[in-house]
């Protein structure tokens, strides 16, 4: 066997595949149930046993009544989501709401988002950074409670039906405004009308009134949402690798995943500029590397420090693989998965969304 050469999956960006086009998820094997353990009468025992055996039946009977129910499977207030059918009744209902705000006109329609997508900067107040550093149990918290769903509910070119597309995204001001990834908001071709939405973690729907400000080089975005009570993030770039880091997103439909890393690295994309146009290197949009994990569905989530405030948010997903060349068939054959690169769009490429008010 000749050795693995190295081959790059390119850094495209993600997107969930819309409800009209068929996906095939990882089939989960069914599991058979707990063999129970009887007690009680067992063939062959003498008639003495048999009945010392009802007696201790009935005593353990007596015990499990009297006994205090266990405690349940997590602390008091923490969520359990719904998976597989539920999840998708739940969907279900915010493609509905959605399609309500796309009537009544309070969303931001097709034709408005290719023309605000253009914006390249707004003016509006984010919180200075926290200093106290949080448990990850109130950084979980946290997460969830600044996490917003964000996308479009839309008519495809493909039916007549009503999807929904949906990443995420996070509130970086009391006043409705959330970041998220520029490609998140970016409308695919399939979408023939549609507008962008945003749901929270209880399935509640809310218009997205305006894309504030947006950058295709950086994937990131600003948008306001019609949206109020929700925990606001700071953005933090004072970081270095080594950092920990975690992420609260929704990848491939498992809602409320929470996970734990670190800082890797930083880099830039040679010929990445700023805006679309020349700048210096210390103004290209810059990348993060970490240790989270994530998945298609988690673009956009806020990378939180050990403060709470937000690194970044989810952009794409790196894959290194093995190559091995077939030299009877002439082909090349993929080989192992050799590493895993997760990326973030750094804080400070939203910061230079933003202008500071006059």
């Amino acid at each position: 066997m000749k050795p693995f050469h190295v081959a790059q999956v390119s850094n495209r960006l993600y997107r969930r595949l819309p409800a009209c086009r068929p996906f095939d998820f990882m089939k989960r094997s069914q599991i058979s149930s707990v063999s129970r353990l009887e007690i009680g009468d067992t063939a062959g025992w003498k008639p003495a046993l048999r009945n010392a055996g009802l007696v201790f039946g009935i005593a353990l009977l007596v015990l499990f009544v009297l006994a205090p129910r266990p405690a349940l499977g997590q602390a008091p207030d923490v969520p359990i989501y719904k998976q597989g059918r539920k999840e998708f009744e739940q969907d279900d209902k915010v493609a509905a709401a959605a399609k309500e705000l796309f009537t009544s006109g309070k969303a931001v329609k097709l034709a408005q988002a290719k023309e605000q997508i253009k914006r390249t900067s707004c003016q509006i107040i984010v919180p200075p950074t926290n200093s106290t550093r949080l448990r990850p149990q109130e950084l979980c918290v946290l997460g969830r409670a600044s996490h917003l769903r964000v996308g479009w509910g839309y008519y495809c070119d493909k039916c007549d039906d009503w999807h929904i597309n949906l990443a995420g995204g996070y509130v970086i001001n009391t006043n409705g405004a959330i970041a998220t990834c520029y490609h998140v908001i970016n409308p695919a071709h399939e979408i023939k009308d549609g507008c962008l939405v945003a749901a929270d973690e209880d399935g509640k729907v809310f218009p997205v009134t305006e894309i504030l400000a947006a950058n295709r080089y950086s994937d990131a975005a600003i948008l306001k949402v019609e949206a109020e009570g929700y925990k606001p993030l700071p953005l933090n770039t004072n970081v270095y690798p080594g950092d920990r880091i975690f992420c609260y997103s929704d990848p491939l439909d498992h809602r409320g995943y929470f996970s734990e890393g670190i800082i890797n690295r930083f880099y830039q994309f040679p010929g990445r500029w700023s805006f679309g146009a020349s700048a210096s290197t210390a103004n290209r949009p810059t990348r993060i590397n970490v240790s989270t994990d994530w998945a298609p569905g988690s673009s956009g989530s806020a990378v939180l420090d050990e403060f709470g405030n937000t690194i970044g948010h989810v952009a794409t997903i790196g894959v290194l693989t093995g190559q091995e060349f077939n030299e009877d068939e002439g082909t090349v054959v993929r080989g192992p998965t050799m590493i895993v690169f997760h990326d973030a769009v750094a804080a400070r490429d939203v910061l230079l969304l933003i202008k500071a008010p006059n």
